[in-house]
């Protein structure tokens, strides 16, 4: 009982939870978002209001190449994919989320584009905390069985 009790804290203890302020922390931020592109082996899901930022798009291009499954969601779009399923829904869809592999999600206020990873005040943040987790893949799921 003692070993589960010590695994759940440690578990706790390593989840990730990261938060960055923009435009201050974009570098940082923009790599931690590539590496996640680079490194998710079997899914990627994106609600994004506006989306315009071409490396973005470049590395999801890839990864959806290498054989991840790669959905995008979008209100307005700047930013055309080569084999990528995009989609618009039925309503505004002012939400700007990625999650990655179904473990790990960025959310904040912060559109995927060049003006705000530079000129504007955002927030985003990094989580693996499954119960956010859970949320977030549920509103995925009523995204992707939307008419």
């Amino acid at each position: 009982m003692k070993f589960f009790l010590i695994l759940i804290l440690s578990i706790n203890i390593h989840a990730l939870e990261k938060i960055y302020f923009l435009p201050e922390d974009a570098k940082k931020t923009k790599k931690h978002i590539e590496k996640l592109i680079e490194d998710s082996k079997v899914s990627i899901d994106i609600a994004m209001y506006n989306f315009g930022y071409k490396k973005f798009a470049k590395l999801l291009d890839k990864a959806h190449a290498r054989g991840v499954k790669v959905k995008i969601f979008y209100d307005k779009k700047d930013v055309y994919f080569n084999a990528i399923e995009t989609k618009t829904v039925d309503k505004k869809l002012h939400t700007k989320i990625a999650i990655f592999d179904k473990k790990t999600v960025v959310f904040g206020s912060a559109n995927w584009t060049k003006k705000s990873f530079k000129e504007n005040y955002e927030v985003i943040y990094v989580t693996d905390n499954k119960k956010i987790l859970s949320e977030f893949n549920n509103f995925f799921n009523e995204l992707t069985n939307l008419p």
